[in-house]
């Protein structure tokens, strides 16, 4: 068995400089920070940010820098698929949420003035359509032989991280869109939808976790860092999508249920299932 031992320093030095990485995340937090600052004016009926939405979406940038700059890309892309695992919770689940907290509603506003725009984005962020794409793309990036042909082509492996992430925020919008014009779920839905949602993680962690031997090429050839064994990396990997995204989904679950027993008249939300 090939073992190999990171240097001391191998936590300082193993950042990822993949510059179209660096240029999506500066370009995304820069046009925020422009949006909400001096080109504020220029959006219908905008109002100045709070505080806790600039403390969610960096949040949000920050997990996004986790997962795709920090020594835990190196670790995922070469040797644990543990590390590639949570790396995907931080894309999908972690991320999106936090960076649609930290946008303000009239940032959609513009919307309005591209009515076909408009209607695709109101269909793509419908339960039924964003909870069909998230679980068809996370599915389907697990497949082996496209896991392992993203591990091996880089082109791949940003397609992969763009559309899992791009997904992501489409399951988030019917439970977390700050717009009216993209309308949350009523609560009741949004309860169904954050249960169901939980099945595919936890139904295929659970494979993952109790696999007999190892499912990827990619990771039973690779170095074994530290000495872990291919067979506990991946348990370890399938415990994190199956205890660690159901935890997650269980957060959102509560929350839902608090707002919706402590709703007052109403329930809100006029989105279309389909």
């Amino acid at each position: 068995m090939n073992i190999y031992n990171p240097p001391a320093d191998f936590w300082w030095t193993n950042w990822a400089f993949e510059p179209g990485i660096w240029f999506s995340i500066l370009l995304l937090h820069g046009a925020y920070l422009l949006i909400t600052g001096p080109l504020r004016a220029k959006f219908p009926d905008s109002q100045p940010i709070r505080s806790s939405h600039l403390m969610y979406w960096t949040t949000g940038i920050l997990a996004l820098v986790l997962a795709l700059i920090t020594p835990l890309s190196t670790l995922a892309d070469q040797y644990l698929f543990s590390a590639h695992m949570l790396q995907h919770v931080l894309l999908t689940l972690i991320a999106p949420p936090l960076m649609l907290l930290g946008l303000p509603g009239w940032v959609f506003n513009p919307l309005t003035r591209f009515p076909t725009l408009l209607r695709i984005a109101r269909k793509l962020t419908r339960p039924f359509w964003a909870f069909l794409i998230f679980n068809f793309t996370f599915a389907v990036w697990h497949i082996p032989a496209l896991y392992d042909l993203a591990l091996y082509a880089a082109p791949v492996h940003l397609l992969e991280h763009f559309t899992m992430t791009f997904a992501g925020f489409l399951l988030w919008m019917p439970i977390l869109s700050p717009t009216p014009l993209l309308p949350r779920a009523p609560l009741p839905l949004q309860a169904l939808y954050i249960f169901l949602a939980s099945v595919l993680n936890t139904g295929l962690g659970a494979l993952i976790t109790l696999a007999p031997q190892p499912i990827y090429l990619f990771y039973d050839q690779a170095p074994r860092i530290w000495g872990i064994s291919v067979l506990d990396d991946q348990m370890v990997a399938g415990l994190i999508m199956w205890v660690g995204t159901a935890l997650i989904f269980l957060l959102a679950l509560t929350i839902i249920f608090f707002y919706w027993f402590g709703a007052k008249g109403p329930i809100q939300g006029e989105h279309e299932f389909i």
